[in-house]
Formats: C-alpha cells, structure tokens, sequence
C-alpha cells in the first residue's frame, strides 16, 4: 500500500521486486495524511506492506502523535510490514519529529539519508533501520547485490558533517521555516490558490485553479514565465489541480519567484 500522492519511485520499486502497488489516498481536505477508513477499504488479504511518508514529498504533510498512532494500529490489525520514509525527519516544523520506528511495532523498517539532513541531495548516502535482524540480514545481502557499497568519498564527508556540524540541521530548519512561511503567505494571497500550511519538508502542493488548463498546463505556462515547478499529477492521478514548489532557494528568490507566478496566473486567467 502506498500514499497518493507519492514520490515517484514508490510505485516502479514495488513493481520491481514483484508486487502490485495500491495507492490510498492522502487529500488536501484531510492535511495529507490518510483516513482509517480509506485505508481499511483498501487492504486485502493479498496486502504484504503499507508504506507511510512523513514528512511527505511531495505535499509536505505530516502526522500528530496521535495519528501516527492510528496509522501503526492499522498495520499490526493487519500484520503488514510498516515501511517509513523520513529522510526529512530534521525539517520539522512547529514541533518534534513524531517517527514510526519504537512505536510499539517491530515489523518496521525506516528508510533514511544523509541527503536532506546536511542537505546533500545527489550524494545518495542512505540507511535503513530496523529492530528486526532477520529483516536487515536479509535487506543487506540485497543492498550488496544492488549497490556494493556506497561512494567512499562521499561517506567521509558525511562523517566530516556529523562531527563539526552538529548543530547544522536545526540552523538550516529555521531558515526553511522561513522560506515556508514566506511562499504560503505568498501563494494563498493569489486569487484561484490555496496552500496548506506543511510542517515538514520543504515543499508546497498547493491547490491552483485555472478554468480549462489542468496542471501540467499551467506547470508548463509557468515555466515559460520564468518559474520552474512540478505538476501535480508527476506524484500520480491525485495530484491533478495541484502544483509543486520547493522553497530551496533564497527568501529573495522566493518573493520573485512568487511575483511571475502571480503575473502569469493572472493573465491565463485573463484578470
């Protein structure tokens, strides 16, 4: 089982290894995060693994203690393999990190990186954990086959970054925090826009409404007018009225950014 929308690997690795992808619903309305119900109605018995993504690419949702809660209830009901994606677990905001792993369930496994942490995207260092052996014996003869071992370069750097740089991850959160606040104060004061608010990550999915154009139209109009982003529907059929923004650049960036938007949105609307 995996959320909808998803990032783009999530369904071609299940298919990959031999198993049939089944997307349940994260929606706008519901702050990204799955309902009991829809996942209920969509787990049979032929159901091996649900995969939960938070924070979320691409929408930036999160989960409560409370929901996350719920959400591993759901999979110990049903005796699934609980997958969790936080490489973005230190780009939290207005509270902590709420994980999956130690939530009372062993049948985990969390899938994590480097990449986000001290921001080195592309450098592909990653690590699974899990508090079952027989599970990481089994995912490391798999590892080894696929990739060997990782660049030896880059996991000194990583070593450099954990032991000087220490403290990077929440100075780069706070600058994050204010980038967020800044492109949703932005996007929701454009006519036809609404943007949930994410706590973590650093995206937007925001809603953009524009009479006869879906999104890859107007992700294509707004490349254009100089601002690059992804169509909704890059993270499956759900995304469809939706648009992605990551807010990685500077706060400067974002406010020109944010002034094509406005000025190209404007005129397909023909305001």
């Amino acid at each position: 089982m995996l959320p909808e929308p998803y990032f783009p690997l999530y369904p071609p690795d299940v298919v990959i290894c031999g198993g049939e992808p089944n997307l349940y619903p994260c929606t706008f309305e519901n702050g990204f995060v799955p309902t009991i119900e829809d996942l209920e109605s969509r787990v049979d018995d032929n159901t091996v693994a649900i995969l939960y993504n938070f924070p979320s690419n691409p929408t930036g949702g999160n989960v409560t203690e409370a929901q996350r809660d719920e959400l591993v209830q759901f999979a110990i009901k049903h005796d699934l393999w609980l997958i969790t994606d936080e490489v973005y677990d230190r780009i939290v905001y207005d509270g902590p990190h709420v994980s999956f792993l130690g939530a009372g369930y062993d049948k985990v496994i969390m899938v994590q990186s480097f990449s986000k942490t001290f921001a080195m995207t592309g450098w592909r260092i990653g690590y699974l954990l899990s508090p079952d052996d027989k599970a990481m014996k089994q995912l490391t003869k798999m590892q080894y086959y696929v990739t060997a071992c990782s660049n030896d370069a880059m996991q000194h750097a990583v070593l450099e970054a954990l032991e000087s740089s220490p403290n990077y991850p929440e100075e780069m959160c706070e600058e994050f925090k204010s980038r967020r606040d800044l492109i949703c104060r932005r996007l929701n004061a454009i006519p036809g826009v609404s943007c949930h608010v994410p706590t973590g990550a650093f995206y937007v999915f925001p809603k953009v409404e524009v009479p006869g154009m879906n999104s890859e139209d107007i992700a294509i109009a707004l490349l254009q007018g100089g601002v690059l982003c992804s169509p909704g529907t890059a993270f499956g059929e759900m995304g469809e009225g939706h648009l992605r923004f990551a807010y990685t650049i500077c706060r400067e960036d974002i406010d020109l950014g944010m002034d094509r938007v406005e000025a190209v949105l404007r005129d397909l609307r023909g305001d």
